[in-house]
């Protein structure tokens, strides 16, 4: 017997079929930029919980994924608690009518930063 091979979409939540899917790919994205940053900081629990203004145990559901105890506008306030800029650039596609399908909503992450290193750099 074959196994059936499941194409997936970038969208996990889309893949389950939930009908909030894009928002829950949003909010996905936004904790784990989050995560990332608390992570690279290298700072303890308690000094992230006092920065975020929110209790260690608090710290500790982001720290774990829980995305459902998390609102995008909470993580977008922990962002730039964090330090980041937040843009958010609203694209019309068409005009307002019935027939306009749904627009999207996404998180663009920054590129990687790339270092310079003296093979690379150029000498006067």
């Amino acid at each position: 017997m074959k196994d059936k091979m499941i194409v997936s979409t970038d969208n996990i939540f889309a893949d389950l079929g939930l009908s909030d899917s894009e928002e829950m790919q949003t909010r996905s994205d936004l904790m784990s930029e989050v995560v990332n940053i608390i992570r690279k900081s290298g700072l303890p629990q308690k000094e992230i919980a006092k920065l975020l203004e929110i209790s260690a145990p608090k710290v500790s559901s982001l720290m774990s994924g829980k995305i459902n105890d998390f609102s995008n506008d909470t993580l977008m306030n922990y962002l730039t608690l964090l330090g980041c800029n937040i843009e958010i650039r609203v694209v019309p596609k068409h005009r307002v009518s019935k027939s306009v399908k749904r627009g999207k909503m996404k998180v663009k992450r920054p590129a990687a930063r790339r270092r310079k290193t003296n093979s690379t750099s150029k000498t006067r």
